[in-house]
């Protein structure tokens, strides 16, 4: 039991660290029209309510981050 936990907690610390793919879990993002509309960060928070299903880290991520800085670290497609 002790192995599972401490294998739990290294592959929760190595996921965190990664960047990860919004669409393994989500459908594909139209990236036209959230560039069009200057969507960030702040912006999917208020209008998708990610902060309700997701935690962020606010130490490697700003709110005025860009729909297209988020796609590129994320490999959501374009």
């Amino acid at each position: 039991m002790k192995y599972l936990a401490t294998l739990a907690t290294t592959l929760l610390f190595a996921g965190s660290a990664a960047a990860f793919d919004c669409t393994d879990c989500h459908e594909t993002i139209d990236l036209t029209m959230h560039t069009e509309s200057e969507a960030t960060l702040a912006t999917c928070a208020d209008c998708h309510g990610i902060n309700d299903a997701h935690t962020i880290d606010m130490e490697m991520h700003t709110p005025e981050l860009t729909i297209t800085e988020c796609a590129d670290c994320h490999a959501m497609e374009k």
